[in-house]
Formats: C-alpha cells, structure tokens, sequence
C-alpha cells in the first residue's frame, strides 16, 4: 500500500467521520430546536389559559359588582318607597276627621301606663282638638285634665305625669309600629316582606 492510498483512506475515514459528525449535530439542532419550539408552545398556551383564567375572574367580580349596585339601588329604592309610604300614612292619621283623630288619640291614652295626669296639645292641633278630644276623653271614661302648657311637639298630645311624659302622635304611632308597618308596606309594594 502506497502512503497515497493510507492518505486517500485517512482522507476517507475523516470525510466519513466529518459527515457522521455534521449528521449528529443536525439532528440535535433540529431535535433542540424542536423541543424549544414545543416548550414556547407549552409557555404560550398556559398564558393564554392563565390570562383567559384571569380575564374571567374580573368579569365575574366586575359582574357581581354589578349586580351588588343593582341591588343596593334597588333596595335603597324600595326603601325609600317604604319612608314614602309611612310618610303618607301618618299624613292620612293627621287628615283624619276631628273627631276620629280624637278618638284614636284617646284610644292610644287609655292603653298607657299612666292612670292619670295632664294632657298637653300639641301646637298644630290646639284648635281640632280643643273641642273633639273633651268628648273623645268621655267617651272613653277617662278623666284626665286638658292643659294649656306647651305640649312640645306639633302634632297629637303629651300625657304628662310624675316624671313621666307620654307622647302620642301620629309620627309616635307610626314610629312604635314603625317595623310591622314597613313589612305590611314592603308586601303591599312588592308582594314580599
């Protein structure tokens, strides 16, 4: 063998080996750059889930904000409907008749605590009851003296005794049934309460 053919086969055997090489390297170029191009896609799709997961948690609470504020307004609506509405009602006690108005404030004054005392007008209603709660008084059997003292409040009368003052008013009517009337109300508006 002359040294041209060990040249020649060592030329060969490097071309080989070269090529050999060059193949490997490749395919492990094309193997990483599929595996990165996998792991980007991998990356991508939990982002994208992460930011669906996310855009989905703030519409639910913008949502639930929303139907928050939908029902405080509504609420905040029926409430006020339920002021309105008491409102008129002690409105409609104080458009009562002289003599009816009387008799429900007498009515009111023979369930009180207090056996006897003095009964105080109040400051709207000196003239109405001036004559109408005398004859209320005795319908009811109740002797209780009428004085002319400031009563300190507008409408209706204060039962005034040993340290103690009983006011009876429409507004303290309302306001002592004030509960039971906001639910008899709530119903009669909405149907619920």
């Amino acid at each position: 063998m002359a040294i041209e053919d060990i040249v020649g086969r060592i030329e060969g055997d490097a071309a080989a080996e070269g090529a050999a090489l060059l193949a490997a390297a490749h395919a492990d170029a094309e193997r990483m750059l599929a595996e990165a191009g996998a792991r980007a896609d991998a990356r991508a799709a939990h982002a994208l889930e992460a930011g669906r997961s996310k855009a989905e948690r703030e519409a639910a609470t913008i949502v639930a904000g929303a139907r928050l504020a939908a029902r405080d307004a509504s609420l905040a609506a029926r409430q006020a409907q339920g002021v309105e509405a008491l409102s008129r009602l002690e409105a409609a006690l104080v458009a009562l008749p002289d003599d009816r108005y009387a008799a429900l404030l007498v009515r009111e004054l023979s369930s009180s605590p207090l056996p006897a005392g003095v009964v105080r007008l109040g400051s709207a209603d000196t003239a109405r009851l001036g004559a109408a709660l005398p004859a209320a008084l005795s319908a009811a059997g109740l002797t209780l003296t009428i004085d002319g003292g400031d009563a300190g409040i507008e409408r209706g009368v204060v039962l005034v005794g040993d340290r103690v003052r009983i006011e009876v008013s429409p507004a303290s009517l309302v306001y002592a049934r004030r509960a039971d009337l906001e639910s008899r109300a709530d119903r009669a508006l909405f149907g619920e309460g």
